[in-house]
């Protein structure tokens, strides 16, 4: 049986949103969004928030990390490794720009609203996730947990959105399954991360993980689309 949830949440950057929607005359419910961006979209928040199997609330990286790390120490240490491999990306690429970092970072934390650090952050998911795909077609368990995401993912109804004054609001569903095929060992406890437990570069790492997601949001890439 597939139990779903509703959230309640605003957009990622529901303020740019809202004002260049407003610009063209858009109402985000009349965007075409049902479609594979949405799908992954609505995946990777299942992931995050119901299924994945190492971390009370993960990123939504985990499905790609199942048939290779087999407890949720090994994922947390997988994850850390691929944020902190994007952060020295940034940190080389922009070495002699610190204030241009520090709009990055702000915009990651969801501070500010920078299209330029909306677009850099957008190509750098893309990028990682591109890399973590190539490993799928090895990787019999991984194969098996997208299967099953993607078929909760189906019987989810669509992303619908209400604009307001400080931006949008969206309202999604995720899901689960009673019968899930386990994909780690049963005997393998989710965690729940916190600062604690991580250094100030990990914690950092970890912020990365968590946010870099948003910036796939269907109506995040519209707004890409339309800005760049």
């Amino acid at each position: 049986m597939v139990h779903i949830e509703n959230v309640e949440k605003p957009v990622p950057f529901g303020q740019s949103l809202f004002v260049q929607f407003g610009i063209h005359d858009i109402h985000p419910n009349d965007l075409s969004t049902k479609s594979h961006i949405e799908r992954s979209y609505l995946a990777w928040e299942t992931v995050r928030k119901k299924t994945n199997p190492y971390f009370e609330e993960g990123t939504g990286f985990e499905g790609y990390l199942v048939g290779t790390c087999p407890d949720s120490d090994a994922a947390l240490q997988a994850i850390l490794k691929a944020s902190q491999h994007l952060l020295d990306a940034i940190a080389r690429l922009y070495h002699f720009e610190s204030y241009f970092r520090s709009r990055l970072m702000r915009t990651l934390d969801g501070e500010i609203d920078d299209p330029e650090s909306i677009h850099i952050w957008s190509a750098y998911l893309g990028a990682e996730l591109g890399r973590l795909r190539v490993r799928i077609p090895h990787n019999k368990a991984a194969i098996l947990f997208q299967n099953q995401t993607y078929q909760i993912v189906t019987l989810l109804p669509p992303i619908t959105y209400r604009p307001v004054e400080s931006g949008v609001i969206q309202n999604y569903g995720v899901g689960y399954v009673d019968n899930a095929v386990m994909v780690v060992s049963p005997n393998q406890p989710r965690i729940t991360v916190k600062e604690k437990m991580l250094n100030s570069s990990q914690q950092t790492a970890w912020m990365v993980a968590k946010n870099i997601g948003r910036f796939g949001h269907p109506l995040v890439r519209q707004f890409l689309d339309r800005v760049f």
